[in-house]
């Protein structure tokens, strides 16, 4: 720490008389640390911040998954509109601790063949990813998708599943 000091004079009313003063440059040691929990509180705000960020962009990539694989499965109606029509490709969620592509019933039959790709890019593209698609005679098809996601978890920390739903015309 600089000190430095300065001769002050003052002035009083029986005589004068020199006062040396003591005045302090810089900044003290309680200054500094004060500065630096401000800061570190700061960084940690922003920490937080990037964290729920990242989690709430994850969550929009999934849904934005979900989104072109129910797109996709619409198309593949619309190509086999006559199929899909008569209820082939209605399909419903895999039984719970199953593998979702096996839900799709075997043989080289078109629709089979589209559902079993269909519910193959689910799985890969969403984490414990399945589908449903439902087609009445009229032409509405329903689709469903749900997969996990990290971020929703009830308060006992099972993971709750998500799902998007999408309703069109073929």
């Amino acid at each position: 720490m600089n000190t430095q000091f300065r001769p002050i004079i003052e002035t009083n009313m029986d005589a004068h008389h020199i006062v040396m003063s003591k005045k302090q440059l810089g900044s003290s040691l309680i200054e500094v640390l004060v500065t630096i929990i401000i800061v570190s509180v700061g960084l940690l705000g922003q920490a937080g911040v990037i964290a729920l960020s990242s989690k709430a962009n994850h969550s929009a990539y999934m849904r934005s998954q979900a989104t072109l694989l129910s797109y996709d499965i619409i198309e593949r109606l619309r190509l086999n509109r006559t199929l899909a029509l008569a209820g082939s490709f209605t399909i419903n969620f895999a039984a719970s601790g199953s593998d979702p592509s096996d839900s799709v019933p075997s043989g080289t039959a078109i629709q089979n063949l589209e559902l079993r790709d269909w519910k193959s890019s689910i799985e890969s593209a969403l984490p414990n990813g399945d589908g449903q698609v439902t087609v009445d005679g009229s032409g509405n098809a329903t689709v469903s998708i749900r997969w996990s996601e990290v971020v929703k978890g009830a308060s006992d920390g099972s993971i709750t599943p998500t799902t998007f739903t999408t309703q069109s015309v073929i």
